[in-house]
């Protein structure tokens, strides 16, 4: 099993490639670039957001609460106040925040186990098209060009998570003594049919984000276009 440092190096590097070839295609600006990098990175910890009080599970909650709380701030606040006055917004962060670390952490702890559903494809492909939904949702626009964005941040998302499961089985082989650990195989999966429950749960949640998702055909059309690039 590969160590926080070696994952989060990874991740970037990985990310931070894929990103400069989009770049460099002209499929995408600076500013997109970083946004993709900086997902590509969070997407190289998710899987061990399932391991308790470990700093990837540390470093993806804080910044999940810290976007929560952004997001609460702008959206909620609003609706609920309409004008909002300083004292309500305080109090809808605290709140939000409160909720975050004294109920959704513990409780997602309580019901995670390391190197179970959160290790599987499934998951990923569950989180990328979250990250899908998510950008598309707070663009406010919708055209083919956020469409091309929202189908890219869910893809790094799971292009990260990709390149930690493989890096974790990468590692549960022993090239020295040329052996096998007993953790190989267990990093990475189709999902985790040991809890059914939660797999079936989070298959029904990929089939409806599926079915509501953005068109892909410009999408498609665009990546498949790189007569631009250049090395």
């Amino acid at each position: 099993m590969a160590n926080f440092k070696t994952h989060i190096n990874t991740a970037i590097i990985g990310s931070g490639l894929a990103s400069a070839a989009l770049l460099s295609t002209n499929h995408i600006g600076f500013n997109h670039a970083i946004w993709l990098w900086f997902l590509g990175t969070i997407g190289g910890l998710l899987p061990d957001i399932d391991s308790d009080n470990s700093t990837s599970l540390d470093t993806i909650f804080g910044i999940l609460t810290l976007s929560t709380v952004l997001i609460s701030v702008r959206f909620i606040s609003h609706a609920i106040f309409q004008e909002p006055r300083f004292i309500e917004l305080i109090a809808t962060a605290i709140t939000v925040y409160g909720m975050m670390r004294l109920i959704v952490r513990p409780l997602f702890e309580h019901i995670t186990v390391h190197r179970g559903s959160c290790h599987s494809i499934l998951f990923l492909v569950l989180s990328g098209l979250i990250t899908t939904q998510l950008t598309l949702r707070l663009s406010g626009t919708d055209t083919q060009q956020v469409h091309f964005i929202a189908w890219l941040s869910g893809g790094f998302i799971f292009m990260g998570g990709m390149i930690h499961l493989l890096l974790d089985e990468i590692c549960s082989v022993d090239l020295q003594n040329v052996t096998i650990k007993r953790s190989f195989g267990t990093a990475i999966k189709l999902a985790d049919f040991s809890n059914k429950g939660i797999t079936l749960l989070m298959i029904m949640a990929v089939s409806v984000l599926i079915y509501i998702s953005p068109a892909t055909e410009y999408t498609l059309k665009t990546l498949s276009n790189w007569t631009a690039f250049t090395l």
